[in-house]
This record gives C-alpha cells, sequence and structure tokens, in this order.
C-alpha cells in the first residue's frame, strides 16, 4: 500500500529558508501540506515571488526576518510563529554561514541552541516535535580552508546529539543530516560558476552525479514524518557516497 506523507496539520519553521537547501526544503514541505515560517536576513520583497509561487501548490509562507545567531531573534522567531498559528510542530535549523570565527559559532552552534530551546517549549506542551539540524561532512573529513565552518560545523554536531538525549523526555525527536557537494551558493565560494563545481566533483562521485538542494529537502521531509518515528540522534549523510570512498 503507497504511503503518502501528509503534514497538513503541522507548522513548521525553517532557518535560512531563502536560498538553497532553505529554500528547497521549505517547497517540499509546502508541497507536503505543511504551514511553513520561512526566516532569512533577505528582504520581504526578495522573497515574494517565491512566496507566490508556493501559495500556487500549498499553504503561503510566512515570511520573518529575524536573526538568529541573537538569541532574542531566535526566541522571537519562535514567538511570532506560535502568535501567529498557535503551535510549532518542526524546527529546520538549516541557517549556515561562511563568516569569521564569531558569526560562525553565533549561527551554527548559539543560533541553533537558542531556536531548538524555544521551540522545545511549546513542543514539549504536546508530547511531540521534530527538530532537524543541518550539518556538514566536513566535520568528518577535516573540510579545507575555512576552519571556523568545520569547528562550528563539529559543535553543531555534538549539540545535536545533546538535544536528542535532553529533548527526548519530551516527545521531541531530534536528528541532523550531513549534506555533502551540494550545488548551492555556499559551495561557489570555491568556484567561479555551478559548471566548474559539477565537473569537477562528478568524476569523484560514486552516484554518478553531484547533489542538488532538493536531495536535502526529501531527507528532511523523511525526518518531518512518522517513517522517522524510530530515529533519535540520528546523523544522516546524504552525499552520494562520496564518504565511502574518501
Amino acid at each position: 500500500m503507497p504511503y503518502v506523507i501528509d503534514l497538513s496539520d503541522k507548522v513548521a519553521i525553517v532557518t535560512g529558508a531563502a536560498k538553497g537547501i532553505g529554500k528547497a526544503i521549505t517547497q517540499y514541505l509546502v508541497i507536503a501540506g505543511a504551514q511553513v515560517v520561512m526566516d532569512d536576513l533577505l528582504s520581504q520583497d526578495q522573497v515574494e515571488p517565491f512566496l507566490d509561487e508556493m501559495e500556487g501548490v500549498g499553504l503561503r509562507p510566512y515570511y520573518l526576518c529575524e536573526d538568529i545567531s541573537r538569541e532574542e531573534g531566535a526566541q522571537q522567531l519562535v514567538h511570532k510563529t506560535v502568535s501567529e498559528f498557535g503551535k510549532v510542530d518542526i524546527l529546520v535549523n538549516n541557517a549556515g554561514v561562511v563568516a569569521d570565527w564569531e558569526k560562525s559559532w553565533q549561527v551554527h552552534v548559539r543560533g541553533m541552541f537558542a531556536c531548538s530551546e524555544a521551540a522545545k517549549e511549546d513542543m514539549k506542551k504536546r508530547k511531540e516535535g521534530r527538530i532537524i539540524n543541518m550539518l556538514s561532512t566536513s566535520v568528518l573529513t577535516g573540510g579545507s580552508g575555512f576552519p571556523q565552518y568545520v569547528s562550528s560545523k563539529g559543535g553543531a554536531m555534538a549539540l545535536t546529539r545533546y538535544l536528542a538525549r535532553s529533548y527526548a523526555p519530551f516527545g521531541i525527536l531530534v536528528n541532523g543530516i550531513m549534506p555533502a557537494v551540494i550545488v548551492s551558493e555556499m559551495m561557489m565560494t570555491r568556484f567561479t560558476s555551478p559548471e566548474e563545481m559539477i565537473a569537477h566533483y562528478t568524476p569523484l562521485m560514486p552516484i554518478g552525479r553531484v547533489g542538488y538542494p532538493e536531495d536535502i529537502a526529501k531527507v528532511v521531509l523523511f525526518l518531518c514524518s512518522d517513517l522517522s518515528n524510530y530515529l533519535l540522534g540520528e546523523i544522516i549523510v546524504a552525499d552520494g557516497g562520496r564518504m565511502y570512498v574518501g
């Protein structure tokens, strides 16, 4: 019997939602029926065309511009979501930066923690919730060129495991995803064009292709659904087999 992922009664927050992986996650959650609250630092005018597009396939996303690297911003994001829609069922901590040491840790670790803590306070009232944290395989490989990014993502991985253990008694399932070799603006810090990036990595991929934001969005959708009810504290590597061959 076919299984259809239906999130029509869910309210989801996605940080870093206006571009790349976050945008794809928003799209897949909307298609699955969720009410999505997008958070990013782009202006409302910049995301308006995407909001209009999503309204054509599901519930129009609600856009906020809170800086989650600040504890007050993270708290306001959750507070405004609950005020507007009554609850938070899903939190996707996707916001990511290639920046200096302080900003990297503020976004990837402190921001993730602040958003999670704020969401937990609402989720535990219903004894259920999902938190999905976006990590990076650079934690396992050491990455190259951005020590502040790699180390802060390592902190985020440790934090994910801590949150999974700490939030489990409240019925909140916390898991992480490690994407790699995804065509995105962040990857373009090392290449001059998507074509150059694709040409560089494709021969190195056991799966025979690079990844796209939609590939990660599908993993998020799985973790938001009842199909993942027995997963807790898992770190899913979504890298087309890149880690397998080293």
